[in-house]
């Protein structure tokens, strides 16, 4: 019966003196080295993601400033819903600020 084990986990990839090796077949340290890799590239395409918001964002404060383009900055009120808690609160008052007729007016939108 060993005999038969040991076959087994040779046909699965198992090679005998080979030490640290996982059935995927990469070692610990590779393992590590890849989990560190995806860790990594998360925070990068964290920080990447929160930048490109914050500018998105100073340009639409922009616009409200200058009153233009008020349906991108009604649907970026929108988006901000979606930030909880502040970025709710923010959006639900910036939907209802563009909403008001003086304030379409302003925009110059009918």
């Amino acid at each position: 019966m060993d005999e038969f084990g040991s076959d087994l986990s040779m046909a699965m990839g198992d090679i005998p003196g080979q030490p640290g090796v996982d059935s995927f077949g990469g070692s610990p340290d590779a393992m590590l080295q890849d989990l560190s890799t995806v860790v990594t590239s998360l925070i990068v395409a964290a920080v990447v993601l929160a930048v490109v918001s914050a500018v998105h964002l100073f340009v639409v404060g922009w616009q409200i400033r200058q009153r233009r383009w008020w349906t991108f900055c009604y649907l970026t009120g929108w988006g901000e819903c979606l930030m909880f808690p502040f970025g709710t609160i923010l959006g639900i008052f910036t939907i209802l600020v563009l909403s008001r007729a003086s304030v379409k007016r302003l925009f110059g939108v009918d």
